[in-house]
């Protein structure tokens, strides 16, 4: 289907119709200044948050990432180029991360009021990263003569090397958005493949950085239409038939590995619980009980592991408590309880506190615990604490404390397993400790913080992505939805949709006979780049030649 699309448009575009809709939209690019050149970048950039979960639609790259691209290369200065990469993310983040506002609702009467800080707050942050890759970009194709004209450097006269260039920066601007300031990586645009099983292959070997850097690199080459019409022939070729390569890989690896299953029989549950009720005092015993019962569905008694949501047990959890025993007391001898709780200790002085996840047999015994390493920034601590005096949106007192870091989870017959907790998911160098492999990746979450929008589908799709790149399986439980349960190539076995309570009931999936690519050399993102560089210099020096000779 997929290529298909791919050659429709391709045909499309020799109409007479479609080349006066390009010619106008350069036309645009080019001579838009001011107010309105800000608002054509914010709008290519919407357009891109558009080809992420849940919408998918994927074909809105090209105008996007080729837009962005000409905007830059036609840019007076590099201030202006700057700020079309800036503006260009302040769209994309605020469409993409809108969903973050909603958390604030659920306690408006404290945290309403920083609406337009996380409206617009964080998007503008988020958005100097791409300023940054436009500026580069526009530093590396331009410069000024002695006459302070703009002239076009060796990679600005050459278009293909601008577009290489500029597919690798973002990339580069993609790892540093993931690690500096705490980190956040949500919405990679790599992400953007998940709208296809078979496209989704590909995360295999070169991992979710890879997918952004072939992203940016199919999205922007059809500007070599416009810039070099002898460049853009076979390149754009080469790039159709890196689709296709893609695409017959992943058919392939589809094929090539089957679902299969192990004896162990897992019960996720879904409670849905409002999150303005999970911490109410009044209705916490109420929610808990809920779970309980829920989990008493008909064939608990087959089950060996049941999976509750994160901080499904709203108290603090202690061994050898009555909370634990009560909890062991309600469980089959031969089945066990994964569930998200706090763990306490101190005293008023000292007091820490860590968002866990509990292993609890039927003797009411802790067999096992992980501790969250990777925190939400302003959800779980804050950030630069003594410059900013702000109570973090989850509640409680003073900030929550971060674990040692990724752990595999020995739970006597079940298969070990990697913990990760809600954020945690979205980390794809983070899923697993690989000097105790894991055989699963257990991902508890709690999204009723942002109710029915897009957050909840864009977080499931990063999960499903680390099951994909890690050749593991994913067993995922979330408060509200989507809870859901992938195998090792991401096909999903089956889910629980947005706020519906339920059980899922299915037999844990096996992960691939071999280490992912990805998963045993994560270096394969560098590789894979490279390669394809040299291919497409190459490539380009052979049809600059090829055209200088028949002229």
């Amino acid at each position: 289907m997929f290529v298909a699309a791919f050659l429709y448009v391709s045909k499309s575009l020799r109409g007479k119709r479609i080349t006066d809709l390009l010619a106008v939209f350069v036309a645009v690019l080019y001579t838009s200044k001011g107010w309105r050149r800000r608002g054509v970048a914010v709008l290519l950039g919407i357009l891109s948050a558009a080809a992420l979960p849940p919408l998918y639609i994927f074909p809105l790259l090209v105008p996007s990432f080729a837009g962005l691209f000409l905007l830059v290369y036609a840019a007076a200065s590099r201030r202006q180029a700057f700020l079309d990469g800036w503006w260009w993310g302040l769209g994309y983040f605020t469409a993409g991360l809108y969903w973050i506002c909603i958390s604030l609702y659920v306690e408006p009467e404290k945290f309403a009021w920083l609406t337009p800080f996380a409206l617009f707050g964080i998007p503008s942050v988020a958005a100097v990263y791409i300023g940054l890759v436009t500026l580069s970009l526009h530093s590396l194709c331009k410069k000024r003569d002695s006459k302070g004209e703009w002239q076009d450097t060796k990679i600005g006269i050459n278009p293909l090397f601008s577009v290489l260039a500029f597919a690798l920066l973002w990339v580069v601007a993609e790892y540093c958005r993931a690690y500096l300031l705490t980190g956040f990586p949500w919405n990679l645009i790599g992400y953007a493949w998940t709208f296809s099983t078979d496209t989704l292959q590909f995360a295999s070997v070169v991992g979710v950085y890879g997918l952004s850097w072939l992203t940016v690199l199919v999205a922007t080459m059809p500007v070599l239409f416009v810039l070099s019409k002898e460049q853009a022939r076979y390149p754009n070729m080469a790039n159709g038939i890196l689709l296709l390569v893609i695409v017959i890989f992943g058919c392939w690896r589809l094929h090539h590995y089957p679902t299969q299953y192990t004896p162990t029989k897992i019960r996720i549950v879904q409670g849905n619980i409002a999150q303005s009720l999970k911490w109410d005092p009044k209705t916490e015993l109420a929610g808990l009980k809920k779970y309980a019962d829920l989990m008493h569905s008909p064939g608990l008694g087959a089950i060996q592991l049941v999976v509750w949501p994160e901080t499904a047990i709203p108290y603090i959890v202690q061994p050898g408590s009555l909370l634990t025993h009560d909890l062991g007391a309600i469980l089959p001898a031969n089945t066990m309880l994964v569930s998200g709780g706090l763990r306490g200790q101190g005293d008023e002085t000292h007091w820490q506190a860590w968002n866990s996840l509990f292993v609890i047999n039927h003797m009411g015994d802790i067999v096992a615990q992980y501790d969250k390493h990777h925190l939400v920034p302003f959800g779980e601590f804050i950030p630069f604490r003594r410059i900013l005096p702000l109570e973090h949106i989850a509640g409680g007192h003073g900030d929550f404390s971060h674990g040692p870091g990724p752990v595999t989870v020995l739970t006597g017959d079940v298969p070990p397993f990697s913990p990760l907790i809600c954020y945690e998911a979205i980390f794809p160098n983070e899923a697993t400790d690989n000097t105790h492999r894991a055989e699963w990746l257990l991902n508890i979450t709690n999204d009723a913080w942002f109710g029915v929008s897009s957050g909840p589908y864009q977080h499931l799709q990063m999960a499903r992505m680390r099951a994909v790149e890690q050749g593991l399986p994913l067993i995922r439980a979330a408060n509200t939805g989507i809870s859901a349960a992938f195998d090792p190539m991401g096909r999903m076995i089956d889910h629980l949709p947005l706020e519906k309570e339920g059980v899922l009931d299915l037999y844990l999936p096996k992960g691939t006979p071999q280490w992912a690519i990805f998963s045993r050399y994560p270096c394969s993102t560098i590789l894979f780049i490279i390669a394809l560089n040299v291919f497409f210099i190459i490539l380009s020096y052979k049809t600059v030649r090829r055209a200088s000779l028949s002229s």
